[in-house]
């Protein structure tokens, strides 16, 4: 085999993903969408039936119904993730010939290759089935709070992961995964439940039966330009950096709106703006005794990361409710409608997926029965992947959701304050789906040995790269399946507010 000097540029690949380390924590909705309300009694058909501090988020004209409150609480959720591999042929191996590749060009001449796959026998890390069994928690803090009677309320809604403040997890949904970890992950699942989240609203009850909300999903976007110096390229556990980050808040408003024709019946819809926390990298590389090219004074490296995007979503719903004779809620009934337009989507490398995604319409009903001394909600919600089948060259693993909520609250006086009390339950089904490669795909997975590849020393044609060769951990086809479990409890207190 010829001898192979070292290429720079790859060998500094590990500095930009070590530099990207450096960012600071971002915030986003997306745990919000994930498992709904958690600590809330109607929690995954909050967009029609909020009744405290949950509509800041959810849905903000809902805010004057809450009246004054605070509300603090916790929930847990355990996660169940299996994505089975189908088995690999033997022939679709990288062979070790790929090292002494090259590309024959149609005037004759020869390039380097383009995409550098590992030999399948020198890849780091196995390709094995990928088993999430993972344990989340979270505190909740909530606030209603009236500035102008019902004409005015202010509203903040908060959530933070207890154990891992924030989380980012990146990995690539094709074949550049051979690089990494060299296993497939849930695109929509993951770090997205540990992320931060916080919003701040004000609703108002314009009229007798108009409320209206608005409010802002808070996020933050990063820029890390980072100096890098190598004083011997030879032995790069040996760097000097200059690290210069800069945070920007950044915020996606929301809106909502909120009727009520009849005292029984209500009628709400709500539109928030897509969302997204990025980070921007660049870092400029210098050698010892290193010839830049173009004039230029350094390697210059970019990267981007993109954390819990969430689309525009828009809903519609209506509200029925029987009341008693004093006014209070019997038993009542309720249910949205939610588009998320996915078709924007772009994944943790600010990529957009090859295989268009589709948007989606995800169907929600639940319910409440009133009694002394307390309350019980069901709900259910029913939603779709929008993810196609990853039947070409990425592997983008998603499953439609089945999902259902209980919540039980009823007051509490403990030395004299009062205050209720909730316990609230929550589940999803993650519909199994199976996956397999078709050669005949829109964009099929790609042949990481060129046919035709000529070897660098004699130029003659290398027979191995005949048919197809891939390290695509996707390759041949998978199948995933899971489930998501939790428990939740919270506090609601009246707000305290100050005697004039």
């Amino acid at each position: 085999m010829a001898f192979r000097y070292p290429d720079p540029r790859i060998l500094l690949t590990a500095l930009t993903s070590a530099v990207a380390l450096c960012s600071p924590p971002a915030f986003g909705s997306s745990a919000f969408e994930l498992a709904g309300a958690q600590t809330s009694r109607n929690g995954l058909n909050s967009r029609i039936m909020a009744t405290g501090a949950e509509a800041t988020y959810y849905n903000p004209a809902l805010l004057p119904r809450a009246g004054a409150q605070t509300e603090v609480g916790a929930y847990f959720l355990v996660t169940r993730g299996d994505i089975h591999l189908d088995p690999r042929p033997d022939n679709v191996d990288v062979p070790v010939s790929i090292y002494d590749a090259r590309l024959r060009n149609p005037d004759g001449s020869s390039s380097r290759l383009e995409l550098r796959p590992f030999p399948t026998t020198e890849i780091p890390e196995p390709r094995e089935d990928t088993l999430v069994r993972s344990t989340s928690s979270y505190a909740t803090l909530g606030v209603a709070f009236p500035l102008l009677n019902e004409k005015l309320v202010f509203g903040f809604y908060g959530l933070l992961p207890i154990r891992n403040v924030q989380r980012q997890s990146s990995f690539f949904s094709d074949e550049r995964e051979q690089y990494f970890d060299n296993r497939l992950e849930f695109e929509l699942l993951g770090d997205r439940f540990e992320i931060s989240s916080f919003a701040i609203a004000l609703g108002s009850q314009v009229t007798r039966w108009l409320a209206l909300g608005a409010g802002v999903d808070l996020t933050i976007r990063n820029t890390a330009v980072t100096g890098v110096y190598v004083p011997d390229a030879s032995d790069q556990r040996r760097i000097f950096l200059n690290p210069d980050i800069r945070v920007e808040t950044a915020i996606s408003p929301y809106f909502g709106i909120a009727t009520q024709p009849t005292p029984e019946l209500g009628l709400a819809a709500t539109v928030h703006f897509p969302i997204r926390s990025d980070t921007d990298g660049i870092n400029e590389v210098r050698f010892f005794n290193f010839e830049y090219p173009d004039d230029e004074d350094a390697v210059v490296q970019t990267f981007k990361s993109t954390q819990g995007y969430e689309p525009l979503r828009a809903s519609t719903g209506a509200s029925y409710k029987s009341l008693d004779e004093k006014g209070q809620t019997e038993w009542g009934l309720g249910s949205h409608v939610l588009l998320e337009r996915w078709t924007t989507y772009r994944d943790r490398h600010g990529e957009a997926p090859l295989d268009g995604w589709r948007n989606t319409f995800s169907v929600a009903v639940g319910g409440v029965v009133g009694f002394k001394p307390g309350s019980l909600a069901l709900d259910a919600e029913y939603k779709p992947s929008p993810v196609p089948d990853q039947t070409g060259r990425t592997n983008y693993v998603d499953n439609a959701r089945i999902l259902t909520s209980a919540g039980f609250e009823t007051p509490v006086k403990v030395f004299g304050l009062g205050f209720r009390f909730g316990v609230y339950l929550h589940g999803q089904y993650l519909v199994p789906r199976s996956v397999e490669k078709d050669p005949n795909a829109v964009h099929p997975v790609l042949d990481e040995f060129p046919d035709g590849s000529t070897d660098l020393v004699n130029d003659e044609v290398i027979t191995e790269s005949t048919g197809l060769q891939t390290n695509n951990p996707g390759y041949p086809g998978y199948s995933s399946e899971g489930f998501i479990m939790g428990v939740g409890v919270a506090f609601k207190f009246p707000a305290i507010r100050r005697e004039r």
